[in-house]
């Protein structure tokens, strides 16, 4: 959908916390900005090649992030932020098209009408699953184009000949988080949203994602900063293969600054068996 048949310009809308913003107050998406999102909210500032999504972000939001980084003053209220998708169309799918801001300026920023679309996803604010997260002393920059993008948590309709939405199975929803890399608490924010949007099936449940390690504990051992994996054929099986093969599996496990084998390396071999040579 082309941005010119929209009744607003997708710039005059920040693309963080969504609300209309006048000139003297927008800020371009900088490398900074880039870099304190993904460090805030775990996910890439993406789809800025789409004409679709607003390609500028406020003055509150980027001091906001600032702040929180410096940690000087109060960081942004929400974890997860505002999450845009194409509109289907203006008609009454269209967060710029049905948003009136004529006549608005800032004083009169709290009157403007700001629709509530099932095909977008508003900011979510801090509670007890979704933390402020704790800054580091420096950002790191995005590694690639391939990191997590926000529109991962957008369901994707079915184009086969229905527009009704083919909610989440179990297998899916689980298949899911697991491709995104999701923490405990972020898998249940996920799943709760798209209860929300009644994207998952009757009998898909995500309440346990803040047990999902029990059924692994007792395969494991630790010792100080240590851990081991105790019996790895069953731990195998346990994970779906039919078999153990010592010749098919070599397991590594993150190694603590503080183990006796530390020598600069992030990770270990727990578990491994000398490989036939190519």
């Amino acid at each position: 959908m082309s941005s010119r048949c929209c009744k607003n310009r997708p710039d005059d809308f920040c693309y963080i916390c969504r609300h209309f913003t006048v000139k003297r107050f927008k800020r371009n998406i900088t490398d900074f900005v880039k870099n304190a999102y993904f460090a805030y909210f775990k996910v890439r500032l993406g789809d800025q090649d789409k004409p679709w999504t607003p390609h500028v972000i406020c003055k509150i939001c980027e001091e906001a992030l600032r702040h929180w980084f410096e940690g000087t003053r109060k960081a942004p209220p929400f974890g997860i932020p505002m999450v845009w998708r194409e509109p289907k169309n203006q008609i009454d799918d269209c967060y710029f098209c049905l948003c009136d801001i004529k006549g608005h300026n800032t004083k009169s920023l709290k009157y403007i009408n700001d629709p509530n679309l099932s095909s977008e996803i508003r900011p979510v604010p801090h509670d007890a699953d979704i933390p402020v997260p704790v800054p580091h002393k420096v950002l790191q920059p995005i590694e690639s184009e391939s990191s997590t993008d926000l529109e991962i948590y957008i369901f994707e309709p079915s184009t086969s000949g229905t527009r009704e939405p083919q909610p989440f199975s179990q297998v899916e929803l689980n298949d899911l988080v697991t491709d995104l890399g999701l923490p405990k608490d972020l898998s249940e924010v996920l799943g709760s949203r798209l209860k929300e949007k009644k994207l998952l099936a009757p009998v898909t449940t995500f309440y346990w994602y803040r047990n999902r390690e029990a059924e692994f504990v007792n395969y494991f051992a630790a010792a100080g900063s240590l851990v081991n994996c105790q019996n790895v054929s069953d731990l195998v099986i346990h994970l779906g293969a039919p078999e153990y093969n010592p010749a098919e599996w070599t397991l590594f496990i993150d190694s603590s600054n503080a183990g006796l084998c530390y020598s600069s390396s992030f990770s270990l071999p727990a578990h491994g068996l000398p490989l036939p040579k190519a």
